[in-house]
């Protein structure tokens, strides 16, 4: 399997949204009246407070703002090609291989989101992306709101395992914030 096994996929979508609290309410694009999904995240029980949803228009505002939503994957032969390799006990090569698709996966949702910067007419050192799993929205389950809304599975064969793991292994999810103040931030979770 010496070439083709790096398959780039990408998938993004932009959503009409509005806060509500600890929630980032989502409407149909074309029909912005319609919830297509409420995403939640957690605040920060001391500190700042901070929570991502505070960085949208709130619904009172009677203003929409958007939300970026993206998913990427370096595709399933990466995955494939690493348990191959485990499996015949190249373990160095493997590990070579496995980095190169992590990394493969990460510059893809680097340009994701520097593309969807360009399509909002934004500077290009405005918005942070933000990936499930991470500090600031630990939950992987909301992945599960998330890639129904970008078609993910038929667009590019993105799927969940029953744990909330993205598959195949080499991809990610993410939320776009676009406002000016966003900082990256964590939210500790009761032990």
């Amino acid at each position: 399997m010496r070439a083709g096994w790096l398959e780039p996929l990408i998938v993004s979508g932009y959503f009409p949204c509005n806060a509500a609290g600890e929630q980032l309410i989502v409407f149909d694009p074309e029909d912005q009246s319609r919830e297509v999904a409420r995403l939640d995240f957690p605040r920060q029980p001391d500190g700042e407070r901070l929570c991502l949803a505070d960085y949208f228009r709130p619904v009172e505002s009677n203003e929409r703002d958007v939300v970026v939503l993206q998913a990427v994957s370096a595709g399933p032969r990466a995955g494939e090609y690493v348990e191959a390799l485990q499996q015949s006990g190249e373990y160095s090569r493997m590990l070579y291989v496995n980095g190169l698709a992590s990394g493969t996966a990460e510059a893809l949702a680097d340009y994701a989101h520097n593309l969807a910067r360009r399509e909002l007419g934004l500077p290009e050192n405005r918005g942070l992306r933000f990936s499930w799993g991470y500090a600031a929205c630990p939950d992987l389950e909301e992945q599960r709101k998330v890639l129904p809304l970008l078609h993910a599975e038929q667009e590019i064969g993105l799927t969940l395992s029953l744990s909330n793991n993205l598959d195949p292994e080499h991809s990610t999810a993410a939320i776009v914030l676009h406002h000016p103040e966003t900082k990256y931030f964590s939210v500790r979770t009761a032990a």
